[in-house]
């Protein structure tokens, strides 16, 4: 019984991983943009940055899109930003690996109020699947 309980529990959050696995999936329009992401520290997002998310979550979307969103980065259990995940991001791209594997959190009302504001959050390299009320209050911290 445990184990079918795990079972279901991980197949059920399969669909907040990004489904984007290489930079080959990401149509080429999008990918000449890169070095305009991640260029300020603000948790905005621009134009390119919204276009980059749609697609790389584009499965894991439910009808958000990430256009004027404010998103939260964290990067391995610590408060990160935009800027971080891009370098890191542009970094890859450069070396012909692959996209980050991400999680993406999509906010409630209640969830976002708590953030500080954060329509949604990514957790990059993340070891284990960070409970959603585990984001809300990372995302709250000082960095």
């Amino acid at each position: 019984m445990k184990h079918i309980l795990i079972t279901i529990m991980l197949l059920s959050s399969v669909n907040l991983f990004g489904q984007i696995r290489n930079f080959k999936d990401i149509p080429k329009d999008i990918l000449e943009q890169l070095d305009k992401m991640g260029v300020d520290n603000s948790p905005l997002l621009n134009s390119y940055e919204s276009a980059y998310f749609n697609v790389i979550f584009k499965d894991s979307l439910k009808g958000f899109d990430f256009t004027g969103k404010k998103v939260g980065f964290i990067y391995s259990g610590a408060k990160s930003n935009k800027q971080e995940y891009f370098k890191l991001e542009k970094d890859r791209f450069n070396r012909n690996y692959t996209p980050n594997n991400g999680t993406l959190y999509i906010f409630n009302a209640e969830q976002k109020a708590e953030s500080g504001g954060y329509d949604a959050a990514i957790v990059y390299w993340s070891k284990f699947l960070v409970p959603i009320e585990k984001v809300v209050k990372r995302l709250k911290e000082k960095r």
